[in-house]
């Protein structure tokens, strides 16, 4: 089934051996060395000690790197040693000193394994199923290693050939599914794998879970350095980004979003998409919603699609976006079962939801507002003999996980703010460090409400009953303190600031925010906003830029990224494909960052478009916007859309200010 083109280099995987393999009795002496080569090619004598592995057999070697397979003897258990050994550049000295052949390429070697031990102390960080960790690493030798779990199973290559039909759709989601979260993790670090292909991914021998190999920083490096490109890239999978220096064509998430739907691409046809090379100059490529039409959904193969475009702006942006596009965060990931690998049936935890691959993308959803001047109330608590029993939901088709999770949670209004106080207001100042979210909205809230009424004056307590009768009867107290309320002009003025922290102290406290600049000072139309941000839940971001100059910005969602999606606990390290550089006068700027459990509807808000993103009034046209609008949040916040067919929602979200400065 397969005609794409083979590899040179690449880490062989070796299939599982018969019988246990070879163990150093504990308590045993460490061996000595073993003397002379007991293998073939660059690989250090079988029965050397690095530290306290041993190594027993070498698993595999490629251009770049040999692995083998130790024994730990701290920790008695068999582990994967990678050694960083790029074979066209170096060779052996003294049995296991790693040497440049040459001086013109000395540069490029410490390039690499830079890179190399950058690249194991990043893995050591992460832990996701689809990973591989890496336990430690060090320099020796003149050169590096990295130690790993030794994992068996067989390539998704040699899985798919094996196949007497290309796999089908519910196999391709539940393989794709923990790759793409894999990759969500990586990218949120701003690092790539670029290598992606099918004899980069293992199916564990006994569960099939999916594992991304072969992550190859260095050679990716050493191929940029030494240009070269028919060694590093693999034509069928690699981009056009990553063949040279193209003008506007850097690389990304999307260089691979294109070798994951290439690797898809080979799974479902046999074979690999044209080379990208060629396709920028004649594109014979043929779409997949025409080759496989009727096999798969059309929603799925039409996401493939745009996931090869050549080109890397017409190309699905980000790893997020891929999965919104396949149907992938319908596709619940919590199962009861151990993971059983492509085609697999698989149970979730949560009521059962049929996966409808035709399902739209979004579904139509009806905007819940309060009516002007009606507040959301919860219902009064009573006493009852008994605890009702919990209500039952359903996952419904097409309903996201996002808006399960707001449906079925109860209805929790947002706190009535009332307007803010008129007259002089203290000045805030922001600060460079990262803002505390529960802080901020408590200091914003007891910054805005106004002061409390005075306590009505103590009418004398009369000495008899006689006395407290015949006295005469004082004003409610209440009318008599009440004060003047503001003027309503006031009241509906438009403040940018004030209504940001009028969103941050509505917010959930269970749905904290943080925010963290990469630099607090920019210069004006030069320096690009950067920075990171973390939510305590799931969620949709959306970001606001209030500028010196009073200009009211929207940086997300924009048509550029679309709407991003922030996971729990996950750092989203932002932008992603498109620089924010922020034209303007010098003076203090504010971004207000939102993450909402429901995506929000701002359809209703005049906006002027620029490039992909929305400007909003200000001065008078918001002023009298702001005079117009009725609910519990400013119109800034837009309003949630609810879930299809709900007859209410609750407005869960997440909100922090931070502010930088522009300086000419």
């Amino acid at each position: 089934m397969n005609n794409d083109t083979p590899d040179n280099d690449r880490t062989v995987v070796t299939p599982p051996q018969d019988g246990p393999p070879g163990e150093t009795p504990a308590g045993a002496p460490p061996a000595p060395p073993l003397p002379g080569r007991q293998d073939s090619g660059n690989a250090l004598p079988l029965g050397t000690f690095l530290d306290e592995f041993e190594l027993k057999s070498v698993a595999g070697e490629g251009g770049f790197s040999i692995v083998y397979r130790a024994w730990d003897h701290s920790l008695k258990r068999h582990v994967a040693v990678k050694e960083y050994f790029p074979s066209g550049m170096v060779g052996r000295s003294a049995g296991t000193q790693v040497v440049v052949r040459s001086e013109r390429h000395a540069e490029a070697f410490e390039a690499g394994l830079r890179s190399f031990v950058e690249e194991a102390r990043l893995l050591a960080q992460f832990d996701h199923p689809a990973l591989i960790k890496v336990y430690r690493f060090w320099k020796a030798n003149g050169s590096a290693y990295m130690v790993m779990p030794f994992c068996e199973g067989i390539t998704l290559r040699d899985e798919w050939k094996s196949l007497p039909e290309p796999p089908d759709e519910l196999a391709l989601m539940t393989l794709l599914d923990p790759l793409t979260e894999a990759l969500g993790v990586v990218h949120a670090e701003r690092w790539y794998h670029r290598d992606i292909a099918p004899d980069n991914v293992m199916l564990l021998a006994g569960t099939r879970r999916p594992l991304l190999l072969d992550f190859g920083a260095a050679r990716q490096v050493i191929g940029d350095m030494t240009h070269a490109l028919t060694v590093i890239l693999k034509p069928g999978y690699a981009p056009i980004e990553q063949w040279g220096e193209v003008p506007g064509m850097k690389q990304g998430p999307w260089t691979d979003v294109y070798a994951l739907a290439a690797t898809i691409h080979f799974g479902i046809t046999g074979r690999t998409p044209p080379p990208s090379v060629g396709r920028l100059i004649n594109d014979g490529y043929e779409p997949l919603a025409q080759l496989a039409a009727g096999r798969y959904s059309a929603r799925f193969l039409v996401a493939v699609d745009r996931a090869l475009a050549v080109r890397p702006e017409e190309r699905t942006p980000s790893i997020e976006q891929f999965r919104d596009e396949l149907g992938l965060n319908e596709f619940t990931r919590e199962r009861t079962q151990p993971w059983q690998g492509p085609g697999a049936v698989t149970q979730i935890q949560r009521p059962t939801t049929v996966y409808a691959p035709a399902a739209p993308l979004v579904p139509d959803v009806e905007l819940a507002t309060a009516a002007p001047g009606e507040a959301v109330a919860a219902p009064p608590v009573e006493a009852t003999p008994a605890a009702p029993a919990a209500p039952q939901f359903t996952v419904r088709p097409g309903e996201t996980p996002f808006d399960f999770e707001a449906r079925t949670q109860p209805l929790t209004p947002p706190p009535s703010l009332s307007p803010p106080q008129s007259g002089p207001r203290p000045l805030l100042l922001f600060a460079s460090a990262l803002l505390a979210t529960g802080a901020l909205g408590f200091g914003a809230y007891a910054w805005l409400k106004p002061p409390a009424a005075p306590a009505p004056s103590a009418a004398p307590v009369a000495a008899t009953p006689a006395a407290t009768s015949a006295a005469t009867p004082a004003p409610p107290p209440a009318v008599a303190a009440a004060p003047a309320p503001p003027p309503a002009a006031a009241a509906a003025a438009f403040d940018a600031l004030a209504d940001f922290k009028r969103i941050v102290a509505a917010q959930a406290p269970e749905h904290k925010v943080e925010v963290s600049l990469v630099r607090t000072t920019v210069r004006s139309e030069k320096d690009a906003i950067e920075f990171t941000v973390k939510s305590q839940r799931d969620g949709y971001l959306y970001v606001f830029n209030h500028g010196s100059d009073g200009s009211l910005l929207r940086l997300y969602p924009n048509k550029i990224s679309g709407l991003p999606k922030v996971r729990k606990n996950v750092a989203l390290n932002l932008p992603t494909d498109v620089d924010f550089k922020i034209a303007g006068p010098s003076g203090a700027n504010q971004l207000l960052v939102m993450v909402s459990a429901l995506p929000r509807d701002h359809s209703a808000l005049p906006e002027r478009d620029e490039g992909g993103f929305a400007f909003y009034p200000t001065g008078d046209a918001a002023n009298a916007l702001s005079q117009r609008h009725a609910g519990p949040l400013p119109w800034i916040a837009g309003v949630p859309k609810c879930p299809q067919g709900g007859s209410g929602c609750s407005d869960v979200f997440g909100a922090t200010i931070v502010g930088f400065n522009v300086v000419q």
